[in-house]
């Protein structure tokens, strides 16, 4: 038997396995699927993260293929745009790359990666957004058939140029948006969420949607006739769904998307991930060390969790509300000119890099 057993290897599960298994403890990363494979994602991975990816050797290796660094942010409107520059650099990666780096990582640590289930003294759960353990274990989101939402991407080339590989940009369409970044090999990814009821008459036809948003929207048109599809088909989501979860459900500790879906438009999902692997794993060596006292360790984690992620999940909720209505965002940007409101945004979407080095440094 296990120490741990980590049920699902994307950035929460693999982190986690890592920062376990290199402090002596038994684990077992476990995945469906065979890894490298692609993830749908919006590919941003928020300066946040670096302070616990950088002690494990990660960025190290973001680095050695050329992973753009992305600097600021540009909200794109009908009529208007919006610009502002990030603290400190993010990464456009692939999860093609990025997870299984991770795995490999989590590996290298000393864990143990299985395509098998596998018997353990604690369990954790890193399985995305939605996934057949929720509905095993009837937690209470799946049931919530009114704020159902779908994301979609694909890789593109930007006809036969490198993409501005140092911004993000947001695109605002009804009841959706886009982010377009650049990842490694000179690759645009073009990433979106869209509500469900837009979807209705196109039944997982991506590419009609994808016609009936540039009849609609003229800079979407423009966005889309600069790009050539790098990749064969879209890659599409089950339903992304905005509701609370507990961080622990039948004594499972919850990372990453298991515990909290933020929009992807904030750019925070992966640091989000990655920053909850730190806070589960010391509340799982915890556990390990004193069994009897797991109900209160439980209690605890859920507490920390909702403190440190509550705010920023209902924060880009805010500001999706107003990104997925472009007349009423054409309107807030009229006003738009301080990069104030740029870094108001930041602090309410993401922790701080120091904030996030105070945590892994009582880890590393």
């Amino acid at each position: 038997m296990e120490d741990v057993a980590i049920i699902g290897a994307g950035p929460a599960g693999s982190t986690l396995a890592a920062l376990l298994a290199r402090r002596g403890v038994s684990v077992a990363l476990i995945d469906r699927e065979e890894f490298p494979r692609d993830k749908l994602c919006g590919e941003f991975l928020s300066y946040d993260a670096m302070p616990v990816l950088e002690p494990l050797g990660v960025v190290d290796e973001i680095d050695r293929v050329n992973a753009p660094r992305i600097e600021r942010c540009r909200v794109v409107g009908r009529h208007r745009t919006y610009e502002f520059d990030f603290p400190h650099a993010a990464r456009g990666v692939s999860r093609f790359f990025f997870d299984d780096l991770l795995r490999r990582t989590a590996i290298a640590n000393g864990a143990r990666f299985t395509l098998e289930r596998a018997e353990a003294k604690v369990t954790a759960g890193a399985w995305g957004r939605w996934g057949r353990f929720d509905q095993e274990l009837n937690r209470a989101f799946i049931k919530d058939q009114s704020h159902r939402n779908f994301g979609f991407k694909r890789h593109y080339t930007a006809n036969g140029q490198r993409p501005t590989a140092n911004e993000i940009a947001l695109h605002s369409f009804k009841r959706g948006y886009l982010g377009v970044s650049a990842i490694e090999g000179g690759l645009t990814n073009i990433c979106g969420l869209v509500h469900a009821t837009r979807l209705a008459h196109h039944k997982g036809r991506w590419d009609s949607f994808i016609e009936m948003l540039r009849e609609e929207e003229p800079r979407l048109e423009e966005l889309y006739a600069a790009h050539e599809p790098a990749q064969e088909n879209f890659l599409s989501s089950e339903p992304v769904i905005f509701r609370a979860r507990s961080a622990v459900e039948g004594g499972i500790f919850m990372v990453g998307d298991a515990s909290g879906v933020i929009d992807p438009l904030t750019g925070n999902g992966m640091a989000m991930a990655i920053q909850s692997a730190l806070l589960a794993a010391e509340h799982i060596m915890r556990v390990l060390e004193k069994p009897s006292d797991r109900v209160a360790i439980e209690n605890e984690y859920r507490e920390r969790h909702r403190a440190m992620f509550g705010p920023r999940i209902a924060w880009s909720r805010r500001t999706a509300k107003l990104l997925s209505r472009p007349a009423l965002l054409d309107f807030a940007l009229r006003g738009a000119r301080s990069p104030a409101i740029g870094r108001f945004l930041l602090r309410k979407t993401r922790a701080t890099r120091e904030d996030v080095a105070r945590l892994a440094d009582r880890w590393f």
